[in-house]
């Protein structure tokens, strides 16, 4: 692996916690460990900060009290304590009374039946929340100081969260990521989040649909979670044109990928924001994410260099990618190598 010096301010916003939390039964490279790797290995000098408890502060600018509650109790639950069921999505058509047990509000407060509030990940969710809006925190700081234009941020964060709901998670996210991070950029400046995980940022959709000061934009597979997504998405009554999804057909490939993030690169400049956040994943790779699309490792290195030319200052969190491949080590090592070459 090729180091680079770039005339940057990089940090990465970690601790051993954060950086070794996954969700059980997966293992290395996933797209914590392998982002981490990459990024130290393209970025030796980067500092290390250390988050700091936060008493939920950073969970609740974006998600409501009761569903950040509900995630606290999970992290305080014994390991093994809870019993998952199948979920059951508690609408209020089906809902008579209000869930007596925790597997009850389990049922009420994910939308699919994978996500699990296991302690671990209930705890790994609340760091993680915490890194990102201090995180954010930094970057403003550093901008507002002048100390280098521009500045990149890793915040490597498990569980992944762009699938979060301000009153529900599902997708295996509990805790929006990238909007926290944004919703803290977005007091000193306008913030554009860019996600290119395979699937849909629904959950950062819905914090800023109706939010002018927040440009979202999604380059995915078209599908998932099959309820939002679509083109004519564009933002509220409240913020029109905020908002681009960027759906591509199943088995696309770069030639696809491609101008779909010219597009997106295109509307960011036009947005002028001070801030990006990048929501980054791996599961755009051929083997990875069921095959939806079809880019290979190299392409990797071109989102980098493309999106770094943006010269923004960047804090990055990590999403899709679940383990098993080879591939999630070697894309993140193109992706900050190609980021690195068109900072120098």
């Amino acid at each position: 692996m090729n180091t680079v010096d770039v005339t940057a301010v990089i940090a990465e916003m970690t601790d051993p916690y954060v950086e070794h939390q996954e969700f059980p039964d997966l293992v290395y490279p996933t797209s914590v460990t392998a982002t981490l790797a990459a990024y130290r290995g393209t970025f030796p000098t980067a500092k290390r900060l250390v988050p700091e408890e936060d008493d939920e502060t950073a969970a609740l600018s974006v998600h409501s009290r009761e569903y950040v509650d509900f995630v606290r109790d999970g992290s305080r639950r014994p390991e093994g304590a809870t019993k998952f069921p199948l979920n059951v999505v508690a609408l209020p058509e089906l809902r008579v009374s209000e869930p007596r047990t925790f597997e009850g509000r389990h049922t009420q407060y994910f939308f699919d039946e994978v996500t699990r509030a296991t302690p671990a990940v209930c705890e790994g969710a609340l760091r993680s929340a915490a890194a990102c809006r201090q995180g954010a925190g930094w970057l403003a700081d550093t901008v507002a100081a002048r100390t280098a234009d521009p500045a990149l941020i890793l915040v490597p964060s498990r569980p992944p969260g762009h699938h979060a709901l301000p009153t529900v998670g599902g997708g295996l996210c509990l805790f929006a990521n990238a909007a926290i991070a944004a919703r803290e950029l977005s007091r000193s400046g306008r913030v554009a989040v860019l996600d290119i995980d395979q699937d849909h940022g629904n959950g950062t959709q819905a914090v800023f649909y109706d939010d002018p000061s927040v440009l979202t934009v999604s380059i995915h597979a078209e599908g998932w979670p099959h309820v939002a997504g679509f083109a004519e998405e564009t933002g509220g009554s409240g913020a029109p044109h905020t908002n681009l999804n960027l759906p591509l057909p199943t088995g696309s490939g770069f030639d696809v990928y491609a101008p779909a993030l010219e597009t997106a690169l295109e509307a960011i400049g036009r947005f002028e924001p001070r801030y990006l956040v990048l929501a980054l994943g791996y599961d755009a790779h051929r083997e990875q994410g069921f095959g939806l699309l079809r880019l290979e490792v190299e392409h990797f290195g071109v989102l980098g260099r493309r999106i770094a030319g943006l010269r923004l200052p960047t804090l990055v969190t990590t999403e899709g990618c679940y383990g098993y491949y080879e591939s999630t080590a070697e894309a993140a090592t193109r992706f900050f190598e190609g980021w690195a070459e068109r900072w120098r």
